[in-house]
């Protein structure tokens, strides 16, 4: 049973009791005739009945506003507050009522119920001989009711957590009190309602529970509520449906020598990793490239991909989730991964997933960088770079700067003493030279730009 469902069918209860006993409270008071009131108006008798009677009205509310109160409060809710509040007294109070929840939901809702009845069952004793019956007894108890009993139901309603912590220790008390019948009717409900003492929400209830923070005191921003979303449902796609075809996979034969061509190839493509496979076998797939193994490699030499260490390239079945493949990830031995029919044979590659592709999945966004021509690899869109506008505060990027070196020793006039030693003086540049251009150097991101 949900939370929704199991909080209704308690304040349907609840409600259910409230209005038997209202009713069967009130019956009495609707005659036509008057009876002579017992106490003369005005005596001492007269009022002690009259307090008590409010009194008596103010206890049914109590216990109508508790029943309201600590029965709409969610337990789970409460976990959440007696773990996570930031405010001291909050946590108190949570742990409080959730002790007193622990010793049965429906133990403490018959309780309050039952004092409820047992209060407006004793009010007529009181009322009708202060002021007897007809019709004044029925205008006396509707304005008792209205302002004495809604109020006190209005405020524990308002105020659950709070009263219902300060209330704890007095309705413990009613529970054992009353144990011998409100135990045995509470295991009934237990029985035929079921218990939900692990109630908690599905993630599709957590993916709408996470829509209704986007306005509040801590408003989520729409980033991460779809990377929550996103971390929700990576348990449930599996790595078919992000895998990026085997014919739109960069790869390489290792018989394939690393000349000036293909060198200028791998750089230009941008990837940090290049799947390997046997020659003339472009299914059976060997190993991973790493491309930073080519950064003090001189393609004049011309050696084969197979003079090179290959890393390992694990293989799985499309059928795999993607939160497996992000817990292979994080073990560091590979960062892509090949999805095959037959794991292990030389034969039935499909296509490969790596950590981008599981990050693109958490954050719902395709990652861009500097090289990529499409942001989806699936359907061919091609790369957009968003608006820096809102994003670059906070941010620099350099500028590309040109340099003009000025003859040696010259000052910003443009003037300088020569030196005077016996060495000959250092060839220094002059100001008519070609200017040199230094940018940023961007490394490939090994960890996060793999091949697509």
């Amino acid at each position: 049973m949900s939370n929704s469902s199991r909080t209704r069918s308690n304040r349907t209860i609840a409600g259910l009791f409230f209005v038997i006993s209202k009713a069967v409270h009130a019956s009495p008071m609707f005659k036509i005739s008057a009876e002579e009131p017992e106490e003369p108006i005005g005596s001492a008798g007269f009022w002690w009945k009259m307090i008590m009677s409010m009194g008596l009205v103010l206890l049914g509310g109590a216990f109508a506003g508790l029943t309201l109160g600590l029965m709409g409060l969610d337990e789970l809710h409460l976990r959440v507050l007696a773990t996570s509040s930031d405010d001291l007294k909050e946590k108190k109070n949570a742990n409080k009522v959730l002790r007193l929840m622990k010793k049965g939901r429906h133990w403490v809702l018959v309780v309050l119920l039952l004092g409820n009845v047992i209060v407006n069952e004793s009010l007529p004793i009181f009322l009708d001989s202060a002021i007897g019956g007809g019709v004044a007894a029925v205008a006396i108890s509707t304005v008792m009711i209205v302002i004495f009993g809604i109020i006190p139901q209005a405020v524990c309603a308002r105020y659950g957590l709070q009263i219902g912590a300060a209330s704890a220790p007095l309705v413990l008390g009613m529970m054992y009190i009353f144990a011998p019948i409100a135990w045995p009717i509470a295991k009934l409900l237990d029985w035929v309602l079921g218990n939900d003492e692990n109630n908690t929400y599905k993630k599709a209830e957590l993916k709408s529970f996470l829509q209704f923070h986007r306005e509040g005191a801590e408003p989520l921003r729409d980033d991460e509520i779809s990377i929550l979303n996103g971390v929700l449902s990576l348990n449930e796609k599996k790595a078919s449906e992000i895998m990026t075809p085997i014919n739109d996979v960069v790869t390489l034969g290792s018989d394939t020598v690393l000349d000036h061509k293909h060198v200028d190839i791998i750089l230009t493509s941008g990837y940090s990793r290049i799947p390997i496979h046997e020659p003339g076998n472009p299914t059976n797939f060997i190993g991973i490239l790493l491309i930073k193994k080519l950064l003090s490699y001189d393609p004049s030499q011309g050696l084969p991909v197979s003079s090179f260490p290959l890393s390992i390239l694990p293989e799985a079945k499309p059928s795999i989730s993607c939160f497996q493949a992000l817990d292979y990830f994080q073990t560091g031995r590979s960062h892509l991964l090949l999805i095959s029919e037959n794991p292990g044979e030389p034969h039935g590659a499909l296509g490969v997933i790596t950590l981008e592709d599981i990050i693109e999945e958490i954050i719902s966004e395709e990652i861009v960088d500097e090289t990529d021509r499409y942001e989806d690899n699936r359907h061919k869109r091609r790369a957009k770079r968003q608006s820096t506008a809102a994003i670059m505060r906070g941010i620099v990027e350099r500028e590309k700067r040109r340099w003009s070196f000025n003859s040696y020793g010259d000052n910003a006039a443009g003037t300088d003493t020569p030196r005077t030693s016996s060495r000959a003086p250092t060839p220094k540049p002059t100001p008519g030279r070609e200017p040199l251009e230094i940018t940023r150097l961007l490394p490939i991101d090994e960890h996060f730009k793999v091949p697509l």
